[in-house]
């Protein structure tokens, strides 16, 4: 299987898992009480990181792999709202991580071609 094909496979994996399986997780088992919590350590803390690991793995083939950011960014806004009702203002944190995707690509980039 070809390098880019391969690290596109890992994108979609975790694009979906990141924006719709782990919130359906969440609002399948968390308690309603916890649901905050879970949501905004989901909001804060793993798609963040999710963004900066897609952006490093983006930065390996960034000519062919240049809308994995992108595609994280677009992520909440299409599939947040399938599982997480309620969930169309959140569309705006996209912009966010579709920003920190790309600066983990151009920082990582800068600091290998040095």
């Amino acid at each position: 299987m070809n390098v880019t094909v391969r690290a596109s496979l890992i994108a979609l994996i975790a694009i979906v898992g990141a924006c719709w399986a782990i919130p359906a997780l969440l609002v399948s088992f968390v308690p309603s009480d916890a649901g905050m919590i879970a949501m905004m350590a989901l909001i804060y803390l793993v798609l963040p990181v999710t963004a900066i690991a897609l952006g490093l793995l983006a930065a390996n083939s960034a000519r062919t792999l240049f809308w994995v950011p992108a595609a994280l960014g677009i992520g909440p806004a299409v599939l947040f709202p399938l599982k997480v009702e309620g969930s169309q203002d959140l569309a705006f944190h996209g912009v966010a991580y579709t920003a920190i995707g790309y600066a983990a690509m151009g920082l990582y980039t800068w600091m290998t071609a040095r």
